[in-house]
């Protein structure tokens, strides 16, 4: 029985015990011989790695100039069911999505040039639960390929942005970097911001409200290494579903958001006891 054999017991052993054997000598028994436990799909097995999230997006022009990648974490838990070669492991994962979002807007008036730059970063939480298929070459240890779907469902979040103005008007008083908050909520309707021109300040901007759908599922695929107990892995999540809301009342907007990231993240496999 190979190693990749063993990872199907994590918490038993199997002991493989021969009656005694009576020659002329007497009795003499077997050895009994241990086999080591490893780990199999009844644990969560500790995962802790980190995201590089972005958006992309289809359908009816937005005013979005740029959208980049922000950083976020991952950790959670992925267990380990084996047959030979190929394993079976699903997760269930804390993670961070979300993106840096940029637009801007020239404004020509009476001579006077005025642009007006909206820097917003969302970034939304979720729970997440990837279930991925591994294929390892040695069976317990080298190189890995792996892909499978993923379902999430949104817990939370928040973010900020920033409104940058640069006016060669006199007559306007603003001109500077102006910072906000961003809350985020989860709902089918983009909410309408209504109290945006409450809490801000000459040095700020208002609060305002980021509105997602909440239920994401895509597809993750990727490649990685196995050494034993540890296992490192480098993937990329596709979203399909769409998470940009209807607009505030109610109408399709024509556009569709997509999640898109790059996940690094690192396993331990502990031994069963």
């Amino acid at each position: 029985m190979g190693k990749s054999s063993k990872s199907l017991f994590s918490s038993s052993f199997i002991a493989y015990e021969a009656p005694f054997y009576r020659t002329a000598f007497g009795s003499w028994p077997c050895r009994r011989r241990h086999r080591r436990p490893g780990p199999d799909g009844r644990h969560l097995w500790p995962a802790l790695g980190g995201n590089l999230a972005t958006f992309s997006y289809s359908g009816a022009d937005l005013p979005i100039n740029e959208t980049n990648y922000i950083t976020g974490v991952q950790v959670g838990g992925t267990a380990n069911i084996s047959f030979g070669k190929l394993a079976f492991q699903p997760s269930v994962l804390y993670t961070q999505k979300g993106a840096e979002l940029k637009a801007n807007q020239r404004f020509e008036d009476n001579g006077y040039t005025t642009i007006v730059e909206v820097t917003m970063t969302p970034k939304l939480n979720y729970l997440e639960v990837p279930l991925n298929f591994v294929y390892t070459e040695g069976g317990d240890h080298g190189f890995q390929v792996f892909a499978g779907p993923y379902v999430a469902f949104g817990v939370g979040g928040g973010g900020s942005y920033k409104v940058s103005i640069l006016t060669t008007d006199p007559n306007k008083p603003f001109n500077g970097n102006f910072p906000g908050s961003l809350t985020v909520e989860y709902g089918d309707t983009q909410n309408d911001n209504a109290n945006a021109g409450i809490g801000g300040s000459s040095a700020s901007a208002p609060p305002l409200v980021y509105t997602a759908r909440r239920f994401d599922a895509g597809l993750n695929g990727g490649i990685g290494y196995r050494l034993g107990p540890v296992q490192a892995q480098v993937g990329y999540g596709l979203g399909l579903l769409n998470f940009s809301p209807n607009d505030s009342d109610g109408n399709d907007t024509g556009s569709k958001g997509y999640h898109r990231g790059f996940q690094l993240a690192a396993t331990y496999f502990f031994s069963g006891k």
